[in-house]
């Protein structure tokens, strides 16, 4: 898989406005309006801290893989994303060496937002996960921009 960079951290929080007040107050990040994405039942907001978007993630209601996470494991780190060139192809080449991925197939989803050259973005972005099982315990999300988004 062509990995270009981290571009995303993701963070299950138990209070989305506590925690995005922390990231802006304490750390200086500037933060994008909350989001509901209805397929995950979660709310997040995007808080841009140097070159690294970090995904503040709270449940929607007591089910759904954040509140699940959150009973499991507490709030903290959720996944790491990468910005990659090719999904469907690097996800095949992950998977020939032996890589699950929690889907079948990658997924679009509308990105809105803002780059990291300020511009204005409305646009689907494709989407996979790997299971943490293949890789250290550790979810991986893989995501290709559409073409001239600017990331880090």
């Amino acid at each position: 898989m062509d990995i270009e960079r981290i571009t995303e951290i993701g963070i299950a929080v138990e209070d989305l406005e506590q925690a995005t007040r922390l990231f802006v107050e304490v750390l200086g990040a500037t933060a994008e309006p909350v989001r509901v994405v209805e397929r995950y039942q979660m709310r997040y907001c995007m808080c841009r801290l140097g070159k690294v978007d970090f995904e503040l993630m709270e449940p929607l209601e007591d089910q759904g893989v954040i509140a699940d996470f959150l009973r499991k494991r507490g709030s903290g780190l959720h996944h790491v994303a990468f910005a990659v060139k090719d999904i469907e192809d690097g996800a095949l080449v992950l998977e020939r060496k032996g890589v699950r991925f929690v889907e079948d197939v990658p997924f679009d989803l509308c990105l809105e937002g803002v780059d990291f050259a300020g511009r204005r973005f409305d646009a689907d972005v494709k989407i996979t996960f790997a299971h943490p099982a293949s890789l250290l315990g550790v979810l991986f999300e893989f995501i290709e921009y559409p073409p001239g988004y600017q990331t880090p």
